[in-house]
């Protein structure tokens, strides 16, 4: 069966904002997680915020490379923002500095490439805020990194909002998720690594995420696997009292997308690199599906004071083995917890 890889949205949905924004606040992310098939290596997330208030000269850049013996490579930093313009003169990439996100086809074909430098370090590093984000980095605390991954979508738009909710999303934004098939390399300090595996796709524009007063927490899962069958879920931690913030799923199984939503979350406790069981139960219109899973390559970044308020809550960017009724997959995850 022939999926609708658009969903139905129009092709300037997937391309990004061409003038600055009348907003200050306006925000526009794309971000990627990508899982190398082999099991070699993985980017759980890396991405380009793009704000109104600085939109013409600067963006945000984080990027997260992981292994599965606790080794991670990192760069957060602002850099000057670059053209949206592609060759063709569409607005068609979003990018700062030293990486750039090239829509070549909207919903279904994008290129990333990052020719930088980042800074190695370690999980236990990361946990015990070691490696805090936004550290200065000197020249002789990073190596050179080149990162080019193609992109084919695999599956259709995930908007959120459209699989029969519990509570809601971000207000004013509008975003959209989207799970795709991979080939890259990678070179550390001239060391290259070639690559097929799968990834994730975030595209959003709109909104506010500055306030986390009203978020506690959050789980947050997908994957591809190679019958073509799919799963994602984003699950926010019920309120103090109990009232639901926001839930919600699906599930791509006989070429008919699903609304689904998890009934066993595993939320995030103790921090660690890998082998953390994070199985789940996704209560689907047909049934209940049973996903094993558990955790392969993280990066983490730690709540800490800044100001007079607290930074986002304990975080867990990573990758996962999944499996489902015998066929096995890599695929994102991504976890938070307010102690």
């Amino acid at each position: 069966m022939t999926l609708d890889l658009t969903g139905g949205m129009p092709p300037e949905a997937d391309e990004v904002t061409a003038e600055t924004p009348g907003s200050p606040a306006y925000r526009e992310g794309v971000s990627m997680w990508i899982w190398d098939g082999a099991g070699r290596l993985a980017l759980p997330r890396i991405g380009v915020e793009a704000v109104g208030a600085t939109w013409d000269e600067s963006r945000y850049l984080s990027l997260n490379l992981a292994f599965p013996d606790g080794r991670v490579l990192v760069a957060h930093a602002e850099h000057p923002a670059l053209p949206a313009a592609d060759g063709r003169g569409l607005p068609r990439v979003l990018g700062t500095g030293p990486l750039r996100f090239v829509c070549v086809e909207p919903f279904t074909h994008w290129r990333l490439v990052f020719d930088g430098h980042a800074a190695p370090t370690t999980v236990p590093d990361q946990i015990a805020g070691r490696a805090a984000r936004g550290a200065a980095l000197t020249a002789a605390a990073t190596v050179p990194l080149r990162i080019e991954v193609d992109g084919r979508m695999a599956a259709p738009p995930w908007v959120q909002g459209t699989h029969d909710p519990e509570g809601r999303f971000i207000p004013g934004e509008q975003r959209f998720e989207q799970l795709f098939t991979a080939t890259g390399t990678v070179s550390i300090d001239g060391v290259t690594t070639g690559f097929e595996g799968g990834g994730l796709r975030i595209h959003r524009k709109g909104g506010g995420r500055s306030d986390y007063a009203d978020f506690f927490g959050h789980c947050w899962q997908s994957a591809l696997f190679p019958g073509g069958r799919a799963f994602g879920f984003i699950h926010y931690r019920p309120r103090p009292d109990g009232s639901v913030k926001y839930h919600e799923g699906w599930v791509l199984d006989g070429g008919a997308v699903l609304p689904a939503r998890v009934v066993d979350t595993p939320w995030l406790g103790d921090m660690r690199s890998g082998g953390e069981d994070v199985s789940f139960t996704l209560r689907a219109p047909e049934g209940d599906i049973a996903i094993e899973a558990e955790t392969f390559a993280s990066a983490f970044t730690p709540e800490r004071p800044i100001g007079g308020g607290r930074t986002f809550p304990d975080l867990q960017q990573g990758i996962a083995r999944y499996r489902w009724d015998g066929e096995e997959s890599y695929g994102m995850i991504e976890r938070s917890i307010r102690r």
